[in-house]
């Protein structure tokens, strides 16, 4: 009678061959054509690939200029920072979307609680409190 495998087997298996098929495939390139033109192929994706990065980056800050005008808010964005008075607009494209936000409604104002950075169920490592549109306070946990 023959023995079953188990999930740790099963996910070995699964990992060598996500491993190992790509590595034959490449050893047998080489073989086919020497290294050269693959070390050419693979710098030239590199290459390619810090260029689209960089002209992402580029068109980023090209944006956030024309969009604010004031070249402290553009770097302070452009690096993730985030203060008090800052818009909620600034907010986003400083930290992005957050995962969760809490809203509460009152008389004299929109009291928010925007959240970053999931821990675990209702767990967020950091907790912007935005109040009528403006960062106003932040819970941040190592």
């Amino acid at each position: 009678m023959a023995r079953r495998s188990t999930k740790a087997e099963a996910k070995l298996v699964t990992i060598a061959l996500i491993i190992g098929i790509p590595i034959v495939v490449i050893s047998e390139i080489f073989k086919a054509t020497g290294w050269q033109i693959p070390i050419f192929i693979i710098v030239g994706v590199i290459i390619l690939m810090i260029l689209h990065n960089s002209s992402k980056k580029k068109a980023r800050l090209a944006y956030l200029r024309d969009k604010y005008g004031d070249e402290l808010i553009v770097k302070k964005i452009s690096e993730g920072y985030f203060w008090e008075g800052q818009t909620a607009e600034q907010l986003l494209d400083s930290l992005g979307r957050p995962e969760a936000v809490d809203n509460k409604q009152l008389k004299t104002k929109v009291k928010e609680v925007w959240k970053y950075n999931r821990q675990g169920a209702n767990r967020y490592s950091l907790r912007i409190t935005v109040e009528n549109g403006y960062v106003v306070g932040w819970d941040q946990k190592a």
